[in-house]
This record gives C-alpha cells, sequence and structure tokens, in this order.
C-alpha cells in the first residue's frame, strides 16, 4: 500500500492530475510548492546573466530579503544588471523614499556596481509624473522610453503609463548584434489574477506588433503575482509583480500556463539558443523555470 501511494504520488507531482483514486482531477494553472529537489536552482553560466523585478520597492523585510538573495545568488554566477518593471518606489514615487526603498535594501548589489534598469510603474509617476526617478542616475533610466542592448539581447523599455505606439514599433527593430529582443514594462498585456486584470487595449495591438518584430519575450508587473502564459506565436509573457508588495490572487485564463501566488525576482540567462528562466522566491528557491527558444 505504501508502494502504491508513492507511485500515486509521483505521478501527481508529474502531471498535475489526481491519481489512482485520491481526490479530482485539478485543471487550474495555480501551482504548488515544488519538492525540495525540484526548487534547487544552479543558473547556467553559458550566456548572459541578468536578474528582473517588479512592484518592489516597498522597503518591507520581503524586500530586503529578496535583495539578499539577489547578493546571494551573485556569488555564485556574474550578473550585472537588474531589470525592473515599474513600482520601484512606493507609495508615490517620492525622493524621499529612495533611501528605504531603493539604495538601503539593494545596497549589496549598489557596492558592487551593479545596474538598475528601470521601466516607470503606476506609483512611480504619481509625484511629478516619475521625474524624481527619472533623474537619478541609479535607476538608469535614460528616458521615459528608451532601448539598451548587452549580452546580444535587446531590451526595449516601455513606459506603459502612456504607451508611444510609434516608438515602440521603432524601438522592436533589431539591430546588428542583436540575438534577442525582451520587451519590459509595467501593466501586463496577459493577467492571471482577478486584481489588475489584462490591461484595456494592449491586447489588440501589441500581440500582432510583437509577433511582427520578432520579440523572444516581454515581461510585465501591476499583477502582484508570478506567471507566464503559455507560448502565443512563440512568445511568453511574464508577470514579474511579486517583488515585495502584498499578493493577489492568482486567476487562471485560457493563456496561463502557470500562476504562483509568492514574492520573488527572476533569474534569466540569454544563451545562444534560448532564453531561460527561474522565479526565485525568499527562501532561495526556484519555484518555477521556463524557457523560450529562438525564433530563427
Amino acid at each position: 500500500m505504501i508502494d502504491r501511494i508513492k507511485k500515486c504520488a509521483v505521478v501527481f507531482a508529474l502531471l498535475g492530475l489526481s491519481a489512482c483514486g485520491f481526490g479530482s482531477p485539478d485543471s487550474s494553472a495555480i501551482e504548488p510548492d515544488p519538492s525540495p529537489e525540484e526548487a534547487m536552482y544552479t543558473p547556467s553560466s553559458d550566456g548572459f546573466h541578468f536578474l528582473a523585478i517588479g512592484d518592489w520597492g516597498t522597503g518591507t523585510e520581503t524586500q530586503y530579503t529578496l535583495a539578499n538573495r539577489m547578493c546571494e545568488l551573485r556569488k555564485d554566477v556574474s550578473f550585472d544588471l537588474v531589470i525592473t518593471a515599474g513600482d520601484n518606489v512606493y507609495d508615490t514615487g517620492s525622493r524621499g523614499d529612495f533611501r528605504a526603498k531603493f539604495y538601503d535594501p539593494f545596497d549589496c548589489l549598489l557596492r558592487k556596481q551593479v545596474q538598475f534598469r528601470s521601466t516607470l510603474g503606476n506609483h512611480d509617476v504619481i509625484t511629478n509624473n516619475g521625474r524624481p526617478e527619472l533623474n537619478e542616475p541609479r535607476f538608469g533610466m535614460n528616458g521615459r522610453n528608451y532601448v539598451i542592448q548587452e549580452g546580444g539581447v535587446r531590451f526595449v523599455m516601455v513606459d506603459s503609463n502612456r504607451i508611444r505606439k510609434r516608438w515602440l514599433r521603432r524601438a522592436l527593430r533589431p539591430e546588428e548584434g542583436d540575438r534577442w529582443t525582451i520587451v519590459v514594462f509595467h501593466h501586463p498585456v496577459y493577467s492571471s489574477s482577478s486584481v489588475h486584470g489584462s490591461t484595456d487595449g494592449f491586447r489588440f495591438f501589441m500581440p500582432p506588433m510583437f509577433e511582427k518584430q520578432g520579440v523572444d519575450l516581454v515581461i510585465t508587473a501591476h499583477t502582484h503575482v508570478y506567471a507566464v502564459t503559455k507560448p502565443l506565436h512563440k512568445i511568453r509573457y511574464v508577470t514579474t509583480g511579486g517583488g515585495s508588495g502584498p499578493l493577489y490572487d492568482c486567476t487562471p485564463h485560457w493563456y496561463t500556463e502557470r500562476c504562483i501566488e509568492k514574492n520573488h525576482f527572476l533569474s534569466i540567462v540569454a544563451g545562444a539558443d534560448q532564453i531561460s528562466v527561474a522565479a526565485i522566491d525568499p527562501a532561495g528557491a526556484a519555484i518555477d523555470r521556463f524557457s523560450t527558444p529562438g525564433r530563427d
């Protein structure tokens, strides 16, 4: 009987099904915590490694814990870039909150000259339309909308509080040396929570534009969960809204591959043949992983 239970547990874990008569099938995309073996995270050293985080500037213990995890990770694998998907400084993007909600939590990274490249969230623009953050070099914003090219990746950094479609269309065009195109902004195209649903209007023009221009990965936030879509015309849309704010519920939709209600950041490696993404929780566990192959 014990062997039978163990076998059933393995089937349940691998297939996401109730097996051998225990319970009823669960077809939701809400995932349980991984086992300790599944959670072990060792990033690949073969590629360009960077981190991403959204909805993070709270000054809470959770933010400090995640920041420490990022610093610990850097001892094992080199990275010098952190991409942010907005809501960098709660509640209003005020300069008076920079110390407690940015400089102090991430001191161990800033002292090592790790570069932050940020986008503006809805909370960031409450104070003077985001100018305090725009004017602070450590947030790394070359304007409200800008492009950076590092490690074969073309990062298109977008202010989704006010989309400039013509600029975005031009910015997506790859140039020499761009192996991958990753788009980063705050408001989700595809939300997997009942709190802050999919952003009105975005789904009508963004996916066709991204598909046409060969985008590989879209990173958003705003919804305080970790979620990733199924490949939609070969593009993954990942929500990294669990940077330290209060968590929301997971409400999977037809496009949802996985949704997890947990604080986290993303560890991403852009290699020669694929982009590998892992979501890392405050305990340092990889709560989810996925990869997206090249579009060649």
